[in-house]
């Protein structure tokens, strides 16, 4: 069996790191590649994108090798899957063999997040509080605060100003998964990535509210593992 090269993007806030432990989790055959977005851990003295497109026109620039490959985001690494996927068809380039979206809503969807990253910063976290699943430690401890709210600002800005544009569905398969309770991408908005491929969509539900990645690894990568051997049987 090939290995299977899986691209792995970070959400809001976060750094590829969290990725790298998956390995563990996954068949030998499924080989975690995790993007690095500018402005977290080793790239962290880049300045973070607070647009969508510069970013995809960066992810665009990257060699994917030969397909099959595949590609899995969380939350914003979600909407940048998508819209990376949706610019390498535009290239002639190969698409991903198959493109899983987790805890962000179907892109066609009205989003029902408060627009909150032109408020001062006292404001901006009592808005995380009340409106986001974010971790309560990072907005209580000044030192992590320091750090990661800047590009969490930065990375809520690439959805605030994304705006979706109709083309024709993908004729690869998709999985969504989403997180039960989640308030960021409830069980329609999940469901409702239907209408980016013409083939079915895998969904699939847990526990655990927004980061059910986290909560629910050993559930999630077992899912991911089905979802990638359906879609690229001879991996």
């Amino acid at each position: 069996m090939t290995t299977l090269p899986l691209f792995c993007f970070p959400y809001g806030g976060a750094g590829a790191s969290g990725y790298r432990a998956w390995g563990r989790g996954l068949p030998a055959w499924v080989e975690i590649r995790p993007v690095q977005f500018p402005g977290r851990e080793e790239r962290f003295r880049e300045a973070p994108h607070t647009h969508l497109e510069p970013l995809i026109a960066e992810l665009a620039g990257l060699d994917f090798g030969s397909p099959p490959f595949a590609f899995f985001g969380h939350s914003l690494g979600a909407l940048v899957a998508f819209e990376l996927a949706r610019e390498l068809r535009r290239r002639g380039r190969p698409t991903p063999a198959l493109l899983v979206a987790s805890a962000y809503p179907a892109p066609q969807r009205p989003r029902a997040r408060p627009h909150i990253t032109h408020l001062p910063h006292d404001e901006f976290v009592a808005m995380l509080r009340q409106h986001f699943d974010v971790t309560e430690g990072l907005l209580s401890d000044p030192v992590l605060a320091e750090l990661a709210l800047p590009v969490l600002r930065a990375d809520l800005g690439i959805v605030e100003s994304y705006a979706y544009r109709d083309e024709p569905p993908f004729d690869f398969p998709l999985a969504a998964f989403g997180g039960i309770g989640d308030p960021e991408a409830g069980a329609e908005d999940v469901a409702a990535w239907q209408a980016q491929s013409t083939q079915p969509v895998r969904v699939r539900l847990f526990p655990g509210g927004h980061f059910f990645v986290s909560t629910e690894r050993p559930a999630v990568l077992a899912e991911l593992a089905a979802a990638l051997r359906a879609a690229v049987p001879g991996a």
